[in-house]
């Protein structure tokens, strides 16, 4: 999820003619809250439109107060910055959309299936109407990192805990431990990023039709099978067994120069603005001479984006097991999840690089960032015994990934993602096979039975 699922450059060129008429100078029948209650939803609607042209890195002030015929001054006596705007426009779309998703799902007569698909039916329409909007608050927001990927991720949690007391209060319904939920809202929120960035408003209504089928494939019907997954899942974190591969900073060392170049780009790009960054600061960072840097790599991008091949080639290379087209393919899941999530759990600098920092590098890195992620999903369940219950389960089972992963990076603990894997193969394998048998295997001992040598 993206760095730039915006877009690039203005397309107002020079004319920038203002959303709103400006309030009369001298005196009004406004009051002075009044005036700034005005010019705060001026100033958000036109960052909307701001950045619906051009992108959140394209949109400047000067785009949003001439849109919203606002002075400079005024605007900046409201927010310190372009980015303090956004953030509480996003803040202000966001829950407007909850409430709208909340009185769907209330009002709506029928068992769960029903309520959740008013909820659904509400949010699509909701984006469907101010498409606009939902692309800053699903698309754009993931541009700004940190602030606005750590605002994407409270706005989920919200939607988290609704979805999480829905399958725990309804009569009908089994409990779902918060981790599958979070990896629920995750597939959902990528599904819908995906629509939003391609522009398929037409497909809305199928989108949340399958947004529905997606969010039922989990709900166990034998209510012992749902217990196991609440509990005995719960309770048991994967051991940390030997890796073949050593830590980023042990691995490091030991390289030759194109390796410590591609460590440092990936580590300078997560505490520094990436824009600012520069080829001799990545060269010197790294201890390798720069016209080194030069017969390696064309620029600073170049060298970023191989280090982001680098990372992908190594998950791949964990996901490479035979087992996922030609054996018992959800224990290999179970499997090849597991490792995926030891390897991660080891490796902050790899592991903050997915989260975020690939959405700070650009459109090219968060698109390669996103093709990984595609690879990866696809390698899972090519194998898979029957299709999915729903065909936005290969965008889900990303976005449900990612979205886990930047949980855990959100909250500090990537240390403790190999805790989920178990919980991540239930959303990987729940779609396929069935919510009963996932939890089946998702809950069987470890190891089921030797890991079969690697291609």
């Amino acid at each position: 999820m993206s760095a730039s699922e915006g877009g690039g450059g203005s397309t107002y060129g020079r004319s920038l003619d203002p959303l709103y008429r400006r309030l009369p100078h001298g005196p009004h029948h406004l009051g002075h809250k009044q005036v700034i209650t005005n010019q705060r939803a001026r100033l958000y609607g036109a960052m909307v439109e701001a950045v619906a042209a051009s992108g959140y890195e394209g949109a400047s002030v000067r785009q949003v107060v001439a849109l919203a015929g606002v002075s400079r001054r005024s605007f900046y006596e409201l927010f310190a910055n372009k980015q303090e705007c956004f953030l509480a426009t996003f803040d202000v779309i966001a829950a407007r959309g909850l409430s709208a998703v909340r009185r769907a799902y209330r009002d709506s007569e029928g068992d769960l299936e029903d309520r959740l698909a008013a909820g659904f039916q509400a949010f699509a329409e909701g984006a469907q109407s101010n498409w606009k909007e939902a692309r800053l608050t699903i698309v754009e927001a993931q541009t700004v990192v940190p602030a606005g990927l750590e605002r994407l991720l409270a706005a989920a949690g919200r939607y988290e805990r609704m979805l999480f007391s829905s399958f725990a209060l309804t009569p009908e319904a089994s409990p779902l431990p918060m981790p599958v939920v979070r990896g629920i809202v995750g597939g959902l929120q990528a599904a819908m990023s995906t629509c939003l960035r391609e522009g398929q408003a037409s497909e809305l209504p199928t989108v949340a039709e399958e947004m529905l089928r997606w969010t039922l494939s989990f709900q166990p019907t034998d209510t012992s099978a749902a217990k196991l997954i609440a509990t005995r899942v719960l309770q048991r974190m994967p051991e940390d067994s030997a890796s073949r591969h050593g830590s980023d900073e042990v691995s490091v060392a030991a390289q030759e120069d194109r390796e410590r170049l591609l460590h440092h780009a990936l580590r300078l790009a997560l505490i520094d603005d990436y824009k600012e960054l520069s080829a001799p600061q990545i060269a010197e960072e790294a201890d390798v001479p720069i016209d080194r840097f030069f017969e390696l790599f064309a620029d600073k991008n170049a060298c970023f984006l191989a280090a982001l091949d680098t990372l992908g080639n190594e998950l791949l290379d964990l996901a490479a097991d035979p087992g996922l087209l030609h054996g018992d393919w959800p224990r290999a899941v179970r499997r090849v999840i597991r490792e995926l999530m030891l390897y991660l759990g080891r490796r902050p600098l790899s592991t903050q690089t997915i989260a975020a920092g690939a959405f700070a590098a650009g459109p090219q890195a968060a698109q390669r960032m996103r093709d990984i992620g595609r690879s990866l999903t696809t390698l899972l369940v090519e194998g898979a015994p029957h299709p999915a219950e729903s065909a936005i389960a290969l965008e889900g089972i990303r976005g449900a990934i990612g979205h886990t992963i930047r949980g855990q990076v959100a909250s500090g603990e990537i240390d403790r993602l190999p805790a989920q894997s178990d919980y991540l193969a239930y959303v990987v394998l729940a779609p396929f096979i069935g919510a009963n048998a996932a939890a089946e295997i998702v809950t069987e001992d470890q190891p089921q039975q030797p890991q079969p040598e690697r291609r």
